[in-house]
């Protein structure tokens, strides 16, 4: 696809799980099959302490400020990330949101709703804050770089069922839309006007009966078939300009295969990317 960037940001810090360098890398060779991919290379130990309630501050901050200056540099109009962490996110939604003046759906397949802050976060780590970052209420060093937040509305959580007492609390107070994977979804983003799609994938979403090698596998959510399915939909009937693959281990030989079908299946790498 014309101006599109592929990337891989292996960052891992965000959870403190460092099999996700690994995984993201495994992945990144299977999904870009030989094509050429821009790497974000800060991703060093650098200071892993917790700071202002944040686990590797440091690192991670750095790491998203060298992302943006990659896209800001390049400019595309399209971004396929390959990440360690659902942090990873941050540089290529808020460059996306702002090249396209906030005229983005965001939908984020995750069975976890990354709607903590540095305050309310029981484990300090990023990943679980990312998306209230990307709202306006995160770590400085992302907020003062972030030109234009998203807002609540342009937030449609798929498959989401593992959550914090304070992200059902913000959800409740905001306008965040919580979708079934499936015609709720793409009935969703049909009547909220939005033209452009950026789409979130942690690979947890998908039910663990069905996909065993995500980072934090929880019960329920869609098999492989369900999330291609919805992913050819949305393919179909809306104008694809980011996707991000995130908290993959790689422990299984399979299972870059699994994904690769999926998003074969769904659309996404033949038609957007």
């Amino acid at each position: 696809m014309k101006d599109a960037l592929l990337f891989l940001n292996s960052e891992w810090q965000g959870c403190e799980s460092k099999i996700l360098e690994k995984g993201s890398i495994k992945l990144a060779r299977k999904l870009f099959n030989n094509k050429p991919f821009v790497e974000n290379n800060y991703n060093t130990e650098q200071n892993l302490s917790t700071t202002n309630g944040v686990f590797a501050l440091d690192t991670i901050g750095n790491n998203f400020l060298n992302t943006l200056n990659i896209l800001q540099e390049t400019s595309p109009e399209r971004v396929f990330t390959v990440g360690g962490t659902c942090g990873t996110e941050a540089a290529p939604v808020s460059y996306l949101n702002n090249r396209y003046d906030g005229d983005i759906a965001v939908i984020w397949f995750d069975a976890h709703a990354d709607l903590n802050s540095p305050d309310t976060s029981p484990s300090g780590h990023f990943h679980g804050m990312v998306l209230r970052t990307l709202l306006g209420n995160g770590p400085d060093v992302f907020c003062e770089n972030i030109d234009r937040p998203i807002i609540s509305r342009q937030v449609f959580l798929a498959g989401v069922r593992d959550m914090d007492e304070v992200e059902k609390q913000y959800i409740e107070s905001s306008n965040v839309t919580i979708c079934e994977i499936g015609n709720d979804l793409i009935n969703q983003i049909a009547t909220s006007g939005f033209s452009k799609i950026y789409v979130h994938i942690d690979v947890d979403v998908i039910n663990p009966d069905h996909f065993s090698d995500s980072l934090m596998p929880t019960q329920g959510g869609p098999s492989c078939e369900q999330l291609s399915e919805c992913l050819s939909e949305l393919v179909k009937r809306f104008d694809i300009v980011g996707v991000g693959i995130v908290e993959y281990c790689g422990r299984q030989s399979k299972s870059a295969n699994q994904i690769s079908r999926i998003l074969i299946e769904g659309g996404i790498i033949n038609d957007s990317f």
